[in-house]
C-alpha cells in the first residue's frame, strides 16, 4: 500500500476540533469513544515497574498487526548543535515509560505514554522532578478503515474494514512500558491532536528521543539505509548527526547526574 505522509513542519501537530477521540481498553480489542476527560492528579511518582507489569501492559497494548510505513521525514529548522536541539523545546527530562494510550485524529494515529521522571536535564527541575507527565508519540493503534482513509485508498479486499493494527511511522519509535528514555518535549495544547489533558510532544519528532539500549547509553533510532545498503551522502550525514547527538544527551545525563549525587 502506497503511503503519503505529509511532512511540513518538526511534527505533525494538528490543531483539529471535532474528531473523535478513541482508545484501547484493556480488555478488549476494540476502540472505544472516550466520554470522559479527567483531570491530572497530583500523586506520588509510582515505583519502577517490574519485567512482569510492563510485559503485561505491552502485551495488551500492541496485541495487533504491526505495520511501518517506511515513511521518513525533512524537518524545517532542525539545529545544528545539541544545544539548539534542547533549547527547542520546553523541557528535557529522562525516566521511565509505566503506561501506554491510543488516540486517533484525521486517520492518524498516536500513542499517549505516561513518563515518571528520573532526572530533569534542562528546564523546572523543582516542578518536574519525580513528577509523571504524558507524552505524544507518533504512530499506534487505528482501525485498517481509518488508515486506508488518510491514503484515500481502499481497505483491501478479504480484510476486516474494523481490524485493529499498530502503525509505526519510519524510525519513530514506538514506546514501550519499561523503556527508560530521554526526551527533549515541548509542551502542547489540550485537544491538539484530540488528546485531551496536559500532555507534551517530542521536538522534532524521532530527533528529539533517545531510548536507553542494553550498554546503558541512551541513543535515537538511526534512519534506515537507502536502497541498495545506503553510504551515500545522507546516510552519512545522519549517522554523524545521530553520534554527536547521542553523545551529547549521555554527557547531560551524566552531568546531571553526578551534580545530584553531590548535592545528596
Amino acid at each position: 500500500m502506497k503511503r503519503k505522509v505529509m511532512l511540513i513542519s518538526a511534527i505533525l501537530v494538528l490543531l483539529l476540533g471535532g474528531f473523535t477521540v478513541y482508545a484501547v481498553t484493556s480488555r478488549t480489542n476494540n476502540i472505544t469513544h472516550e466520554k470522559r476527560i479527567s483531570k491530572d492528579k497530583k500523586a506520588a511518582p509510582p515505583k519502577k515497574l517490574s519485567k512482569a507489569e510492563a510485559k503485561k501492559i505491552n502485551d495488551k497494548f500492541y496485541s495487533h498487526k504491526l505495520i511501518n510505513d517506511g515513511g521518513l521525514m525533512d524537518f524545517v529548522g532542525y539545529p545544528s548543535t545539541f544545544s539548539g536541539l534542547v533549547k527547542s523545546g520546553d523541557l528535557t527530562v529522562d525516566g521511565e515509560i509505566i503506561d501506554l494510550k491510543s488516540y486517533v485524529s484525521d486517520n492518524r494515529p498516536y500513542t499517549v505514554a505516561k513518563l515518571r521522571i528520573n532526572d530533569v536535564l534542562d528546564g523546572d527541575s523543582k516542578k518536574f522532578n519525580g513528577k509523571t507527565i504524558r507524552v505524544m508519540f507518533l504512530g499506534g493503534n487505528i482501525t485498517r478503515k481509518e488508515d486506508a482513509a488518510f491514503s484515500h485508498l481502499k481497505v483491501e479486499s478479504g480484510t476486516d474494514p474494523n481490524e485493529i493494527i499498530t502503525i509505526e511511522n519510519g524510525n519513530n519509535r514506538l514506546p514501550m512500558a519499561g523503556d527508560m528514555v530521554a526526551l527533549i518535549l515541548s509542551k502542547e495544547t489540550s485537544g491538539t491532536n484530540n488528546i485531551p489533558g496536559k500532555f507534551w510532544s517530542i521536538s522534532f519528532a524521532c530527533k528529539g528521543a533517545f531510548f536507553q539500549d542494553s550498554d546503558g547509553k541512551y541513543r535515537r533510532v538511526p534512519e534506515p539505509q537507502g536502497i541498495g545498503g545506503g553510504g551515500g551522502f545522507e546516510d552519512l550525514t545522519s549517522q554523524k548527526d545521530d553520534e554527536k547527538m547521542n553523545d551529547a544527551m549521555n554527557s547531560l545525563i551524566n552531568k546531571t547526574k553526578n551534580k545530584d549525587s553531590k548535592k545528596n
